[in-house]
């Protein structure tokens, strides 16, 4: 940073042509080889021109390095002090500023309460052993300065010449500061009139808590009055910032608490959705080995009814399947006569769209011909008219010889005939005017005619390849067309494929899901168990009459075709195996009451199980809920002493403000008498 200021002072300097001061950049460089915890710039007792304040003023306005500026005892002229005040106008880092003994006055102390007018950052400022008091128009404009500011707290004023009309000044600015907490006047002219202006001003100002006066001729009663009121701002500003620090201990505690609390709330919600998750968990598992076991007691029937089913399934099925392929062969031929048909009407229209072209070329051919012809005419009529030219221009001549005739006959003649002969020329003049006026006329009508004829056939033709471009996008659109109505075929068959496919997949859906439907409650699986018997009576019935159906299924079979010789002699293969796994299904279902009856019993331990976990966690929900109400009610005891705790304050605030205005009437009872 030290590096970038002192690059920037010499560039300054540059710029304004001022050779930069020795004083200036030894400082600077110093500083640089210092420390960087160094925050102060010391050119006290150094001669600095106006130019290099200027540019000072300039490097500091934007600076963010030093918190303190000294120029103490360097005897600035009133230009300087303003190069200064208007660079450090705009400076938001330094804080203290030292400018002791420089002799300012007039113009410069007007710099310096406009300086104070746009400053927000300075806190101190020491203006000892100057002159500012010597003119008070020039005071007023710094009180104006001191009054507007916000940031000062400290403000040095001792040895300037001040008078009491100059401290009336400053005591009418002090009532609007409420910033400022020390002011040091010592040795100045305040007098009479100015302390009881400074007394005045500290009847409203309730912040100054430093004020010096001495070596100014005030009274002595005057000043032990300012004392005493300076001592109660001093008493009121210790109370001001001790509640100030109360409120924000309180506040913390407060923050601090609330938390907590929350912190505290968090925990427990997060502490009853873990036991709420552990819950979901415990059923969820129960369910499913529930699920499980009712799922193997249903693929169990289903093994059962399946093979029953499969027979009818697998017929109905070659049916189907004939009668979808006779089906997708009739929309094929149906598809092929469509697309021939297609082709056919798009051929014809091709043609007639060619006959219609051809007879729009013969007709533009005619019109081409036509507008050719015109531009002969137009063009044996420009040539008329120039011969026509021609023969004006003889005739002229002609003229012109006669002329010549008649001016040597008018020589002789005199004077009478030359108005004539001048007429004469003017009216030829204006006839050979006229004509060629009309000769540019006709030969430019003629020519735009000519161009608009050019023109409409130009555009006649862009509009016939338009139409032509727009047949063939049309031609080849139909062809797309075609391809997509091919394609879009072909996506039907597809679909008709798909179809088959979704719709025996549906069936098995639907199969699956009423097999769901008896997974419903453990009443039924309970209901089912004591009604394994009956159904097993009921399947050996069923098998009885598979039997039936089965050789009623051979006779038609027979009757059908050979090929299907084949299949009954599977079903029959298939009806031995169901009697074999029938009495293997017997064997298991004895076994399968076995687990069932065991599977009651766990099913007893884990519901009791579940109702000591619930009953466990409905007594820890209400011991939170305790918990919390709990806290609730101490929380409103801690905020109904914080409440309290701040009426007492305000109490003792009350009791402190009515002691402080009893003392000083006191006293001031005491200094009238």
């Amino acid at each position: 940073m030290m590096e970038d200021l002192h690059h920037i002072y010499v560039r300054l300097c540059k710029d304004h042509h001022i050779d930069p001061q020795d004083c200036v950049l030894e400082k600077l460089k110093s500083l640089m080889q210092g420390s960087k915890s160094k925050a102060t710039l010391d050119l006290s007792t150094s001669s600095l021109t106006p130019k290099t304040c200027a540019v000072l003023g300039k490097v500091l306005a934007a600076d963010r390095t030093f918190v303190e500026i000294k120029f103490a005892d360097c005897m600035l002229t009133e230009d300087a002090i303003k190069g200064l005040c208007q660079g450090l106008a705009y400076n938001s880092f330094c804080r203290k500023l030292d400018l002791k003994g420089n002799n300012i006055r007039g113009a410069g102390t007007e710099a310096l309460g406009k300086m104070l007018q746009y400053n927000k950052s300075l806190v101190s400022l020491c203006l000892e052993w100057n002159g500012m008091g010597m003119l008070d128009n020039s005071f007023a404009v710094f009180c104006d300065g001191v009054g507007s500011n916000t940031s000062l707290k400290a403000l040095d004023l001792r040895n300037n010449q001040i008078s009491h009309d100059s401290v009336t000044e400053l005591a009418a600015a002090l009532k609007r500061n409420v910033h400022l907490r020390s002011l040091d006047l010592r040795w100045n002219n305040c007098g009479l009139l100015g302390g009881r202006a400074l007394l005045e001003m500290l009847q409203s100002n309730k912040t100054l808590s430093r004020l010096e006066l001495a070596g100014n001729n005030v009274p002595s009663d005057i000043l032990k009055s300012i004392e005493t009121a300076v001592q109660n701002n001093e008493d009121r500003q210790t109370i001001v910032d001790e509640n100030q620090k109360r409120t924000q201990t309180m506040a913390k505690h407060i923050r601090d608490l609330e938390l907590d609390k929350k912190l505290q709330l968090n925990d427990l919600l997060t502490t009853i959705d873990k036991q709420e998750n552990m819950m979901k968990k415990t059923t969820r598992t129960s369910t499913q080995q529930i699920g499980s076991l009712q799922v193997a007691l249903d693929e169990r029937k289903g093994a059962f009814n399946s093979l029953a089913a499969k027979l009818s399934m697998a017929e109905t099925e070659l049916a189907l399947s004939e009668q979808k392929v006779s089906d997708s062969n009739s929309t094929m031929n149906r598809l092929k006569i469509d697309m021939q048909e297609m082709v056919a009407n798009h051929v014809n229209e091709i043609r007639r769209m060619k006959e219609d072209r051809a007879n729009e070329e013969l007709k533009l051919l005619k019109e081409i011909s036509e507008t050719q012809d015109k531009n002969m005419q137009l063009q044996n009529k420009v040539e008329d008219l120039d011969r026509k030219c021609h023969q004006q221009q003889e005739q002229l001549y002609d003229f012109k010889e006669q002329v010549t005739h008649l001016q040597s006959e008018l020589t002789l003649k005199g004077s009478q005939f030359d108005e004539r002969l001048a007429q004469e020329k003017l009216r030829h003049k204006e006839s050979m005017r006229d004509q060629e006026q009309y000769k540019q006329k006709e030969m430019s009508r003629i020519k735009q005619e000519g161009e608009d004829m050019e023109r409409i056939l130009r555009d006649r033709i862009t509009k016939l390849e338009s139409q032509r471009l727009n047949m063939e996008e049309e031609i080849s659109r139909l062809k797309a067309a075609n391809v997509a109505d091919k394609l879009n075929s072909e996506e039907q068959l597809v679909s008709t494929k798909h179809r088959l496919k979704s719709e025996e997949e549906q069936r098995h859906v639907q199969l699956e899901e009423k097999i769901r439907v008896l997974q419903i409650s453990k009443d039924e699986l309970q209901s089912h168990c004591n009604q394994q018997m009956a159904t097993i009576s009921q399947l050996q019935h069923k098998n009885s009459n598979l039997q039936l159906e089965i050789e009623a299924l051979h006779r038609q079979k027979d009757e059908l075709n050979q090929e299907l010789s084949q299949k009954t002699n599977y079903t029959m293969a298939e009806v031995e195996k169901v009697k074999v796994e029938l009495t293997r299904s017997q064997s298991k279902l004895d076994q399968e009451r076995s687990m069932q009856a065991e599977l009651r019993e766990k099913l007893s331990a884990v519901d009791t199980q579940m109702s000591e976990q619930l009953l466990k966690q409905r007594k820890v929900v209400e011991e939170k809920e305790k918990e919390v109400v709990l806290l609730e009610e101490k929380l409103k005891g801690r905020e109904l002493e914080l409440v309290r705790m701040r009426e007492e304050e305000a109490q003792r605030v009350q009791v402190l403000q009515s002691a402080i205005l009893n003392y000083v009437g006191s006293k001031h009872g005491v200094s009238s008498r």
